[in-house]
């Protein structure tokens, strides 16, 4: 391989392996594949521009035109020409989604889901800097410089990703980079002069170089030893400087960047981030007919690996459109007190994907296009639609307000939600089931224990609330927060949920808003102070009950129902708000304990389309195709000069031809000037074995002999041979030669014969010119 096309390689290697970085953002893997189609196509079109000998910018030019059609066949082949070329209905399908891609990033928080508009950007974005990395390595020959280009897409997950960026990601990133400046360093070493090359006198093996291996390597190691120490020094130093802070090159809190962005909730709960600042933007006001109005609920999540929680994948067949109505409550029996209360909200300035809502909702009337999950009542949107200023919908709740005897009398739960709600992960400390059974002591009924934990955490245990994460003193953030003993919201909640899961009570933790404050005209405001996030846990009979371990200093007294009953109670009778909750605390409470205040976090939902096969395989073709050409043309051309040659002079004239070309395929170079014995002469001495003339040498003899009576009418044997045995004896000798050659070339050399043969090139460049003469 050239050292054109090893630098061309290099730097799409470099793309993708930094594009790689961008799943801790983007949620799947189809995404990938077609940044990967995207990069191949742009990579093999300048390969393609370059083989062709066609100037730099016919290049440049061609690139972003291949990226443009894979762009239409992948997204849009219904409107494009062909299904393949841009028209202008494709054009304008494709601006259609890019504002769809641009919606979903404003709307959404990382990961966030690959729908069609956002697997648009990131592999039109992937395409964008393939090309340009091509363009600056390849054409300007300055692939040092591709560093910034590649750190600006890497930088996109630094900043984005929840919980930042591993070292191993970075890592990656930086590697492709090095390959790339190191593939550069044979040439960079070349420009310090000619190196002085020792050939072998005559014979076809390959050309042997004295020190230009080593030259190459020595180059390549320098480029990289210097490199190293330059990032190594970039990250160390600044920290030892007085003065100076740490550059952050693998952190980030996934919490996005200004605008509309910043107006939402992000549901991905990072236990070893500490709490921002959320600001006192009014995300949306209600009025409501509740006495005392419940926690507004954007979203549960219940996967938790030991650091972050997230929601669990949405099954496609436990969903449905929110217009054929709301799904009953899982677990909710008729016979639980409830009361009917009605919320008329106004969104503000709340930019969510994920419908606040309080729970259980019966009715939901809004506009755009909503599904509900049955399983957990979490309502999202789909396709563009999200929140918007003054949008304005409204809600029936069945506030349930079970009472204290009921939930300590509840039945088992289904098997299917306590498989699901009391996973915990492999690598869990013991200290929280042992602290969990020390707190509940020798009590067994579910929700004794339940509201033993509240209570702890709340008010025995010794916690205070903070806006800080528990100091990382060990390898789990729930360990150092018993230890510790402060935390906000998501560690009160998250330790309790797992708690409660270590003694086999099905829990899962909900992300929402506090009520807000009352404005004392019967309306409500809810600020992104009052993000919240609490343990909900599964009673039969009653469903998903709220519990609230975060001190009353941030959420007042915890709902009546949680508290344990100390004696035998007549029956309660409910209040008629939604819940028994004290009115939320006022706006001067303490700022809220809410997760990242980011852009609506992506759900985990699978994607809502799959692996688009059908565009993916002709992009597959058309890149396969263009590869195959060189091979093609070689063997078109070969088969046309054969049946072309109707005597034997042109039957020998073809053979000679062949050989020619096929021996120069493999890299040996046979100058023109040179007749055909001077040729054969060569090709006989480098066949030679050490003992004596190889088996090929009456072969050569034969097409030798053959060329020179066709051209200059000399008889002999090896004449009399064409006569008799025509093209075929010819054909055989050549593939007798050639094959010897075969055996003796490089591995590289021979896979180049069979795959892309620099004849096959040649052609191809010859067409095009004769093509542009016409035109």
């Amino acid at each position: 391989m050239s050292s054109t096309g090893r630098l061309r390689l290099a730097a799409a290697v470099a793309v993708l392996a930094t594009a790689a970085g961008l799943h801790l953002v983007v949620q799947g893997t189809a995404w990938y594949v077609q940044v990967a189609l995207a990069v191949v196509v742009v990579s093999a079109t300048g390969a393609a521009a370059s083989a062709l000998r066609l100037p730099s910018w016919v290049g440049a030019v061609a690139q972003p035109v291949a990226l443009l059609v894979v762009l239409c066949v992948l997204f849009v082949p219904g409107q494009a020409v062909l299904g393949l070329l841009p028209g202008p209905e494709a054009l304008r399908a494709l601006w259609a989604l890019v504002l769809e891609g641009r919606e979903t990033v404003h709307s959404q928080a990382a990961p966030v889901l690959a729908e069609p508009g956002l697997r648009l950007l990131v592999t039109a974005g992937a395409g964008a800097v393939a090309v340009v990395v091509d363009v600056v390595a390849v054409a300007l020959r300055s692939p040092a410089l591709t560093g910034p280009v590649l750190l600006a897409v890497h930088a996109v997950a630094v900043v984005f990703a929840p919980g930042g960026v591993s070292w191993g990601w970075f890592a990656l990133a930086v590697a492709g980079w090095l390959l790339l400046v190191a593939a550069d360093a044979g040439s960079r070493t070349a420009a310090w002069g000619r190196r002085v090359q020792q050939r072998r006198p005559t014979g076809a093996g390959p050309t042997r170089r004295s020190g230009g291996p080593a030259v190459g390597l020595a180059g390549a190691a320098g480029a990289v030893a210097v490199v190293v120490v330059a990032l190594v020094a970039a990250v160390v130093v600044p920290p030892l400087v007085p003065g100076t802070t740490s550059v952050v090159l693998v952190g980030g809190n996934g919490q996005g960047i200004g605008g509309a962005a910043a107006n939402s909730v992000n549901p991905l709960l990072d236990l070893r981030s500490d709490l921002q600042s959320q600001g006192t933007a009014e995300v949306l006001r209600y009025r409501t007919s509740a006495v005392s109005p419940s926690p507004l609920r954007i979203v549960t999540v219940d996967d938790f690996d030991g650091a972050v929680w997230r929601p669990t994948p949405i099954d496609p067949a436990q969903t449905r459109a929110l217009r054929d109505g709301m799904p009953a409550p899982p677990g909710l029996a008729d016979s639980t007190p409830r009361t009917d209360v009605t919320y008329d909200i106004t969104v503000d300035a709340l930019r969510q994907q994920w419908l606040p809502a309080p729970y259980p909702a019966t009715q939901v009337q809004v506009s755009g296009d909503w599904v509900v999950d049955t399983s957990t009542l979490n309502i999202r949107a789909q396709g563009r639609t999200v929140t918007q200023q003054d949008q304005r919908y409204r809600i029936t709740q069945a506030a349930v307000a079970p009472t204290p005897e009921q939930l300590r009398d509840a039945g088992e739960a289904p098997e299917a939600i306590t498989q699901r709600y009391t996973a915990l992960p492999q690598d869990l400390p013991p200290q929280l089931a042992q602290t969990a059974r020390e707190v509940v002591g020798s009590e067994t009924d579910e929700f004794l224990q339940a509201s033993e934990l509240q209570d702890w955490f709340r008010s025995t245990g010794g916690f205070t609330y903070s806006l800080e994460a528990p100091e990382p003193r060990t390898a789990n953030a729930l360990a150092d927060f018993l230890t510790d003993k402060t935390g906000y919201c998501v560690h009160f909640a998250s330790a309790m949920a797992v708690m409660a899961r270590t003694l086999g009570i099905p829990s899962r933790v909900a992300v929402g808003f506090l009520p807000g404050a009352s404005l004392g005209d019967g309306s409500w405001q809810v600020t992104l102070q009052d993000a919240h996030a609490w343990p909900e846990l599964y009673f039969e009979g009653a469903g998903w009950v709220r519990f609230e371990p975060t001190p009353s200093a941030r959420t007042g007294t915890a709902p009546a129902w949680t508290q344990a009953p100390v004696a035998p109670l007549a029956p309660s009778t409910a209040s008629s708000g939604a819940s028994a909750t004290t009115a939320a605390p006022s706006s001067s409470a303490t700022s809220s304990a809410a997760p990242s205040t980011t852009a609506s976090a992506a759900p985990g939902q699978q994607e809502q389309s799959a692996v688009p096969w059908s565009g993916l395989l002709v992009v597959l073709a058309l890149v396969l195709g263009v590869l195959a050409a060189p091979l093609a043309s070689r063997s078109l051309v070969r088969r046309r000069r054969w049946s072309r040659a109707s005597s034997d002079a042109a039957r020998a004239e073809a053979a000679w031809a062949d050989l020619v070309e096929q021996i120069g395929d493999l890299g040996v170079v046979l100058p023109p000037s040179q007749t055909p014995r001077q040729v054969g002469a060569r090709l006989e001495e480098g066949l030679r074995h050490e003992d004596g003339p190889s088996a090929q040498a009456p072969a050569v003899a034969r097409l030798v002999g053959a060329v020179e009576g066709a051209r200059y009418g000399s008889g002999g044997s090896s004449g009399s041979r064409g006569s008799r045995g025509g093209g075929t004896a010819l054909a055989e000798d050549v593939r007798e030669v050639v094959g010897a050659v075969v055996a003796q070339r490089p591995g590289s050399a021979t896979w180049r014969w069979r795959l892309l043969p620099p004849s096959g090139v040649a052609h191809l460049r010859r067409w095009g010119r004769a093509l542009l003469r016409r035109s």
